[in-house]
């Protein structure tokens, strides 16, 4: 089963998103973000990692979970493009928005779709193939 483009895209992306969010600590203007805001980062980094694994193996919970992380990073960094200290901290919120946005564009496609239930189906049914009866 050949990966689609728009999911090897996805998956890149989510993985740089979710290092972005391990490393959130370390980042320029860190010390002005709440540290629930900094900490909750760090999980959804952790999950981003393991979303964008499922996301590489055609996993159906990858799919989900890529969708859910993506959501949230979105929802998180937004308010940094009101709220944002300096022009730094801001370009990470516009980031940190656009990134997950497209992200979740990408794997709702539906030629992405289409491979997430044919690997379900060739998974879960080897003797059919998507489109057999």
């Amino acid at each position: 089963m050949r990966r689609p483009l728009a999911v090897t895209v996805a998956a890149i992306l989510l993985a740089l998103i979710s290092l972005l969010n391990l490393l959130g600590l370390w980042l320029p203007g860190a010390d002005e973000i709440p540290t629930v805001v900094l900490y909750a980062g760090i999980v959804q980094g952790i999950l981003g990692f393991l979303a964008t694994v499922g996301l590489w193996m055609l996993r159906t919970w990858g799919l989900w979970l890529s969708i859910v992380i993506s959501a949230i990073n979105l929802l998180t960094a937004a308010p940094g493009l009101v709220f944002a200290p300096d022009a730094a901290t801001m370009f990470l919120a516009f980031v940190g928005v656009i990134v997950p946005a497209l992200t979740i564009v990408l794997v709702v496609l539906p030629t992405s779709w289409r491979a997430f239930a044919a690997a379900y189906v060739s998974e879960n049914f080897p003797s059919r193939r998507l489109g057999e009866y």
